[in-house]
């Protein structure tokens, strides 16, 4: 008798089983074609436009997406650089980007479709050239009478994205500076990077906020131009170190 029971137990369990929700499968990624191309092309430490095309499967252009674009080095150390546009023309989506250092790029392109689909797909590049501002391209500038430039960051440590730096300007005699125009220049160590550069701001006894964002972790030269009221030019340079944000 018990024998029975536990079958018929069993049989119910399988029954309702069968006519309970079925979990369906995932769709599929829509079949669309995603192509990138660089201007200017080949790739160049500096300022570039990707443009990225959306064509369905019978090759007819597909607009309204957004994307989300991702960029980053294919080492440690390096902020990701990364972008987001819904405009479109015929398909075609272009994105303003930056590479920040020469190597090799790992761009990762999702795009959230109109039908609520998404697609996403990676793409390598490699940059490479020093770009015409690096100070290791620039000449010297000759310093001009004895001025005191002293450099202190505002955050200690640190650390990669937004951190700024504040300069203070003083005579021989210790008397502020508040008329000058400070530029800033970080730069790392090795060739390929695309330097961080700011102007300043004078907010009072000579001391100036300059707004830098550090784009990698690592030794940096931070070279400090000062162009004084008669015309005059100044600089010093001095070394920062930069680490990578807590998580």
């Amino acid at each position: 008798m018990k024998s029975r029971i536990l079958v018929g137990v069993m049989l119910l369990a399988l029954l309702l089983a069968a006519c309970g929700p079925q979990n369906e499968p995932p769709s599929a990624p829509p079949d669309l074609d995603l192509s990138v191309q660089v201007e200017p092309d080949p790739p160049a430490v500096g300022e570039a436009v990707l443009i990225i095309t959306i064509r369905d499967a019978s090759g007819s252009p597909v607009d309204g997406a957004t994307l989300q674009v991702h960029g980053d080095m294919d080492h440690e150390g390096m902020m990701p650089v990364d972008r987001e546009v819904s405009e479109s023309a015929g398909g075609e989506y272009r994105v303003p980007f930056e590479w920040t250092m020469g190597g090799g790029w790992i761009v990762t392109v999702t795009a959230q479709l109109p039908d609520g689909g998404t697609v996403s797909e990676t793409f390598d590049f490699f940059v490479e050239a020093v770009s015409s501002e690096s100070i290791i391209n620039r000449s010297r500038v000759q310093d001009a009478a004895a001025i005191n430039i002293a450099y202190q960051p505002d955050n200690d440590p640190v650390t990669g994205g937004d951190s700024p730096v504040t300069i203070t300007l003083t005579t021989e005699s210790g008397s502020p500076i508040t008329d000058a125009l400070v530029e800033v220049v970080g730069d790392m160590d090795h060739a390929g990077m695309m330097p961080i550069s700011a102007t300043g701001e004078h907010i009072g006894d000579g001391q100036y906020h300059v707004p830098l964002r550090w784009t990698m972790a690592g030794d940096w030269q931070v070279t400090v131009t000062v162009t004084l009221a008669d015309g005059s030019i100044a600089e010093e340079s001095f070394e920062q170190q930069v680490v990578m944000p807590a998580d």
